[in-house]
This record gives structure tokens, C-alpha cells and sequence, in this order.
């Protein structure tokens, strides 16, 4: 076991020791041979599948893997293919994969050289000889198919036995692939899921190099370097009684040119999660987000009082804006009208566009100083419903992907929580809208007036306890300097979720709420001026725009 494997390995994960003690680190190893005949190899692979008990890891490498690696392979529960998306491995297999949402999924493989079915939206990987075996019945599959095999002639896809017994499996049930690849620093790391990642970092939960736990990797180089070094550096020097909300920081990497830092992984779902499977009702999620933002103002904003610049409106918010919209128009110039409009028929109703309204805020002196908070504090700046992890066993909740902004106004945070209760961005994020665009408008509707309605609840119930609990505190404009807040992160995060599918609804959606918002805020910043605006909270659509889709 020491340096690397190769060639036929089976390895069983509880099974009684063998008192090995290359193996003394393994909770057993069933089977180690280097047989002189393919036919061999494949009745004994059979034999060990059949013989074998709980996880099973076999080993059929044309490359060598480091025993680290192959430790952390093993760790996993569920049946896994091994692939690699690095080029230059001398592997005999090239695994037909796509990707669905977070995942990697193994459809079969292929004596291709690299060539995929058509229609697969996944570029080729190599299967590296690898696959961890979990459960019964795969397990007599697996061997059924290979016994079945041996002794006859490859098939006409040039399969040896092994590899068309994992191509059948494949085509019998979704086998999940961990990807073998390098980090950022060049180290060899196993990625058993990816996960959503925003401002140019990329984020997967990461096997340990041997026995260890696993941890959720964040790296970053070029673009989302300075972010990822702010973020660090902000976990960092959080105190105990604010870092008790967040996901703690087991090690970081900083270089002139890249970056990484691996956070404790907690196998806990997502409030946006909660609320989309149907498994806690508004009033929970209501309880779950006004926890949330009483954290936050007791433990994390009294930290970092700062002293408000002059600018700060138009260096936090309108600038934001003007800066993501030309991004956006640079990576999909087919749609460039639309971010460079002066006007847009949104869901029928003629809105002016966001840069000409950016800019008349910008001259207006009174709303400026409305729109101007009193004080800075240290904020999370990205709690949205996707950033929070519920433990409903424990009654507590973990705050991730914080923004680290040492100085910024409350608003901006309570802006966040907003687009996701009032833009309902979980929806449009979550695939629960439908968007069509023109040279002259966009049209949006989502799909599901139950859902629709549930976050209408929470908005309210989060809103009454605001205004109950003083979160204002004697400021007759917060709700003003929320509402630029969420329309500012509406109408900003369109280059983050560029799917160059030719559709862009994500993207599309966003924005037309977001113009929405802005519209209706320089109306009422406008109203201000001929006597006490109504203390709204939100402003929908001038149209309703809900289809049902929840049905059929």
C-alpha cells in the first residue's frame, strides 16, 4: 500500500482487519492481484464482488494514484466512477458524463477517443480504472455482468468485460462521479460534488487526502482572487461570539496568484432548500430569517462601527450597477439593447432603464442624504436563503459565503434577504419562472402561484417583526435604503449567472425585477419631496406576472 496502485485491487470497507501491516490504516483488504490473464482478472473480480461485504473499491488503473487519493475515494458511501478531466493520464476508458445541476453522472463508456453521444452536454472525462461498489445489489449486478462476459470476445465496442459490466451498470441506474483533478496550488484532489459558486470563485466539497473529514473548498485566481483574500481574512478575524454563525475555516492558502480555503463541511440543506422541497411551512422559514438577522445585528454588526464617506451610495450601489451592466452587455452582446436601453417594456409596462435612472440618483443631492446611512457596521453582505445551512435537529443555523464587508450599511444585508422574500430571486434562481425577450421589452411570469404566495407570507411575517422589534431605529427612510439595497443586487447580479444557453432566464428575469424595483424607488424618492412617503415595504409587479405550473 505504501507509494501508489496500480493494476487489480479490491478493497472492502467492513470487513474484519487482515493484520497486514501495509493495510494497517484499511479496514481490510479483500483481495490484492496482479493476474497473468485478463479472463483471470475478471472471474476473480467477480469472485470478490460476490464475496465482498458493505463498500467495495476496486482498482483496475492504467495510471498510478497516489494512496492518499485512493483513501479519499474510499471514503465515499454511494456506488462511484473515478474520472479525470486532465488530459495526458495514460487510461484506457473514456467515461460518457453529464452534469446535472451539482452533479457529475457517469452514462457509459466509450473506446472513443474522447468523442461523445450525441446530444450529451458534458465534455468527455477518462474513467481512470477506479469505482467504489456500494450496496448488494450493485454488487451482484456488477458480477453477474462479468461472469457473464468472460471468456467471450470483447464487444463491438472494443469493451473488455470490466468496463462494459460499469457501462451496463451505468445505463441501469445514475452512478455518481468523483473527479479526480489538481487544485489551484497543483496538488492531486478528489471532488466528490460541485457546488454553486458566485464572483469567480470555484467551490466543491473536497475529499481529505486520507482519513480526515471532508471540507468545502473555495479557490480563486485572477478575477476572484482579491474577494476570496477579503473573505479569508474576514472569517479570520471574526470573534468567538460571531464566528458561532459561521462555517469555521480548517486551513487557507494565500500566493501571489491564487488562493484556496477549506471550511468545515456540514451536511445540512439550505433555507432556500427547505422552502423549495415543501419540508417547513412560511411561518418556520419566517422564524428561520428573523433568527437570522437578530444574529446578525447582535453579534456581528457591533464589531465594526465606521464612519460613513460621501460617496458611499454611489460607490456601493449606483456604481455596482453601472459596472455589472456593461459586463453583462460585453459577455452577451446579442442582448446588448437591452442592458443599454433608455426605456424597456417590462410584463407591458414602459420602464425607464437602469443607467438613466443610476444617473439622476447620482445628481440628486436630497436623495443621496436620504439614501445615506448614519453609521457603517461590519456586515455578512450575501445572506440570502442559498448561504444559510438549517439544523432543525439542533435548532441552529450556519451562515456561509459571507461577502466580508467591514464596513457597509445594515440595509445592505437586510436588502439581501429581501430579494430573495420580495424579488423572489430563490425562484427565478430555482427555475420556477418563465422569460421572453425582445429588442423592446422583457416578459417574465413565474410558474407557481403556491410558491409565489408562501414568500409573500414570509416577506410580511419578517417585515411585522421588523418594524415591531425597531430595526429602523428612528430612521423614517430605511425602508427607502432597503429598497435600492435589493434593487441594486437585482439589477447587479445578471454576470453571475450567465448561462450562454441562448435563453439567459436567469439573467433576463433578474434584471426585469430589478427595473422594476428601481423604477418604482426613484418614484418614491421623488414623492418624498411633497411630503412623508407611505412606509411600503415592497413593490410588485404593475402586472401580475404568475402562470400556474404546478399542476399536470
Amino acid at each position: 500500500m505504501d507509494g501508489t496502485l496500480s493494476r487489480v485491487s479490491v478493497l472492502a470497507s467492513d470487513v474484519g482487519e487482515t493484520g497486514e501491516e501495509a493495510a494497517s490504516r484499511w479496514p481490510g483488504v479483500v483481495e490484492w492481484t496482479i493476474p497473468a490473464r485478463e479472463q483471470q482478472r475478471d472471474w476473480l473480480l467477480a469472485a470478490g464482488l460476490r464475496r465482498g461485504t458493505g463498500n467495495l473499491l476496486v482498482l483496475d488503473c492504467a495510471c498510478d494514484i497516489r494512496r492518499g487519493t485512493v483513501e479519499a475515494f474510499a471514503d465515499l458511501a454511494a456506488t462511484t466512477a473515478l474520472v479525470t478531466g486532465r488530459p495526458g493520464r495514460p487510461v484506457p476508458i473514456t467515461a460518457a458524463t453529464r452534469r446535472e445541476g451539482r452533479h457529475l453522472w457517469l452514462e457509459g463508456v466509450l473506446r472513443t477517443e474522447g468523442q461523445m453521444p450525441a446530444g450529451n452536454s458534458q465534455a468527455p472525462m477518462h474513467y481512470i480504472g477506479a469505482l467504489l461498489v456500494s450496496g448488494e445489489a450493485d454488487r451482484r449486478f456488477l458480477a453477474d455482468a462479468l461472469e457473464s462476459r468472460c471468456g467471450g470476445p470483447r464487444d463491438a465496442a472494443g469493451l473488455s468485460p470490466w468496463h462494459a459490466a460499469i457501462d451496463a451498470l451505468a445505463r441501469r441506474t445514475r452512478v455518481p462521479c468523483a473527479v479526480l483533478g489538481h487544485d489551484v496550488h497543483g496538488e492531486e484532489a478528489v471532488i466528490e460534488e460541485w457546488l454553486g459558486g458566485g464572483s469567480h470563485a470555484q467551490t466543491y466539497v473536497r475529499l481529505p487526502s486520507g482519513y480526515g473529514n471532508r471540507t468545502v473548498r473555495k479557490e480563486a485566481t485572477g478575477a476572484g482572487l482579491g474577494k476570496l483574500n477579503e473573505e479569508i481574512s474576514w472569517l479570520s478575524g471574526l470573534d468567538p461570539t460571531a464566528g458561532r454563525h459561521f462555517a469555521g475555516i480548517v486551513s487557507s492558502r494565500v500566493e501571489p496568484h491564487n488562493a484556496s480555503m477549506d471550511l468545515a463541511f456540514h451536511h445540512l440543506p439550505t433555507l432556500r432548500g427547505l422552502i423549495l422541497s415543501g419540508e417547513i411551512d412560511s411561518e418556520e422559514a419566517a422564524l428561520w430569517a428573523r433568527r437570522i438577522l437578530a444574529a446578525l445585528r447582535r453579534d456581528v454588526y457591533p464589531a465594526g462601527y465606521r464612519a460613513v464617506p460621501v460617496d458611499y451610495v454611489l460607490r456601493t450601489h449606483l456604481s455596482r450597477i453601472e459596472t455589472r451592466l456593461a459586463e453583462t452587455a460585453v459577455a452577451l452582446p446579442g442582448l446588448r439593447a437591452l442592458w443599454n436601453a433608455d426605456s424597456l417594456l417590462v410584463n407591458g409596462v414602459r420602464l425607464r432603464g437602469a443607467g438613466a435612472l443610476v444617473a439622476e440618483i447620482a445628481q440628486d443631492g436630497q436623495a443621496l442624504r436620504m439614501l445615506t446611512p448614519e453609521r457603517l457596521v461590519r456586515t455578512h453582505g450575501d445572506p440570502h436563503f442559498d448561504n444559510v445551512l438549517i439544523d432543525r435537529r439542533n435548532h441552529r443555523f450556519l451562515l456561509i459565503d459571507p461577502r466580508g464587508n467591514a464596513g457597509y450599511d445594515p440595509a445592505y444585508d437586510l436588502g439581501k434577504v429581501w430579494h430573495s422574500v420580495n424579488s423572489l430571486y430563490d425562484l427565478i434562481h430555482g427555475g420556477h419562472v418563465e422569460v421572453a425577450a425582445g429588442g423592446d421589452g422583457i416578459d417574465y411570469a413565474f410558474t407557481s402561484p403556491t410558491l409565489v404566495e408562501f414568500y409573500r407570507r414570509v416577506r410580511d411575517r419578517v417585515h411585522a417583526w421588523l418594524t415591531a422589534t425597531g430595526w429602523h431605529q428612528d430612521d423614517p427612510h430605511w425602508m427607502l435604503k432597503v429598497r435600492l439595497a435589493e434593487a441594486a443586487h437585482m439589477c447587479s447580479v445578471m454576470p453571475f449567472h450567465i448561462a450562454r444557453d441562448q435563453r439567459e432566464t436567469v439573467v433576463l428575469a433578474c434584471y426585469a425585477r430589478g427595473l422594476e424595483l428601481l423604477n418604482e424607488l426613484h418614484r418614491d424618492l421623488l414623492a418624498v419631496r411633497l411630503g412623508p412617503i407611505r412606509s411600503e415595504v415592497w413593490s410588485g409587479p404593475r402586472r401580475a406576472a404568475v402562470m400556474d405550473r404546478s399542476v399536470g
